[in-house]
């Protein structure tokens, strides 16, 4: 029994040290029940259009976030949703170069709390009732609010 657990704990700390080595993929696919919103007073503005790629070296998928007003459409228990002002843009690419790309509707959601893991991240709108996450951004993120975006609510 004691073997067990002691090999049960050299696997548990193999995983937890290749998390701290190997970086975390921003690529997530979760669909999550939204409900609507009907304040549009609430908003995120991204000042110019924001380019996230899956990897700093060798780049394989990319995300562009449009410049401008993104409102409020839709939350749930940990997030706001806030629709793009036009389609955001989905990139595949081969040694540095885009070889294809989907504009589609969604937008950028933003935790309700101060602390979360995944803190921002894009969406795809599928209704009214369900959005799927995308992808997740992190500090890097939001330590641009004031910046190169910022938020009223």
């Amino acid at each position: 029994m004691r073997k067990l657990l002691i090999l049960i704990s050299l696997v548990a700390l193999t995983f937890l040290f290749e998390g701290c080595v190997l970086p975390l993929s921003p690529l997530t696919h979760e669909a999550r029940t939204v409900t609507p919103v009907t304040n549009q007073t609430n908003a995120v503005v991204i000042k110019e259009p924001m380019v996230w790629y899956d990897q700093a070296f060798a780049p394989a998928r990319g995300i562009r976030f449009p410049q401008g007003t993104y409102h409020l459409e839709a939350e749930d228990g940990e997030y706001r949703y806030f629709r793009a002002p036009s389609q955001i843009e989905y990139r595949i690419l081969q040694n540095g170069k885009v070889t294809d790309d989907r504009f589609m509707p969604g937008g950028l959601f933003l935790s309700k709390g101060f602390f979360n893991l995944v803190p921002a991240g894009g969406y795809l709108f599928v209704d009214t009732h369900t959005n799927v996450l995308t992808w997740k951004l992190g500090g890097d993120f939001m330590s641009m609010e004031g910046g190169r975006w910022t938020k009223n609510y």
